[in-house]
């Protein structure tokens, strides 16, 4: 585990929030912190492996691939289980993967595709790596959002 302060955890707030138009100075107003300061916490950060990217979210609808499926499977005996999560991960059309602790049903990957093949595609493919299918479910809707309570209360809108 890594220790954040209250800056780290006010960055963070306001990165999560709009990361992408999120200039260091406008962080640094935000938390009254130098520009200089935020781009050096930003990069430490980084380094230490608590920001792991910048990832745009995209509706897959309208980007055309109408068909969101939650695959819920159990992990064999064959599986490799340290390797199991990477390994589907990088399976065409797998957009995430949940490895839970269970004995069965203990697995859920999530796959974005354009076409119902597909899916059997993937599910093979999974099947293959050792991971037995146990319920296949469109999803129908969704709602997402970031933990935002990291750092909110050391900003100036806190």
């Amino acid at each position: 585990m890594v220790d954040l302060d209250r800056d780290d955890l006010a960055i963070l707030h306001v990165l999560q929030d709009d990361a992408r138009n999120a200039t260091t100075e406008a962080i640094g107003a935000e938390v009254g912190l130098a520009a200089s300061t935020v781009a050096s916490r930003i990069n430490d950060l980084e380094d230490r492996g608590v920001v792991t990217g910048y990832r745009p979210e995209i509706d897959y609808e309208k980007a055309g691939f109408e068909q969101r499926t939650l695959l819920v499977g159990t992990v064999t005996d064959e599986a490799d289980d340290e390797a199991i999560v990477a390994d589907v991960s990088e399976v065409e059309n797998v957009v995430s993967v949940r490895r839970l602790l269970a004995d069965e049903a203990d697995l859920h990957v999530e796959l974005v595709t354009d076409t119902q093949e597909r899916v059997e595609a993937a599910t093979d493919e999974l099947h293959e790596l050792g991971i037995e299918i146990v319920q296949t479910n469109v999803i129908v809707e969704e709602d997402t959002r970031a933990f935002d309570h990291l750092g909110k209360k050391y900003t100036t809108d806190g």
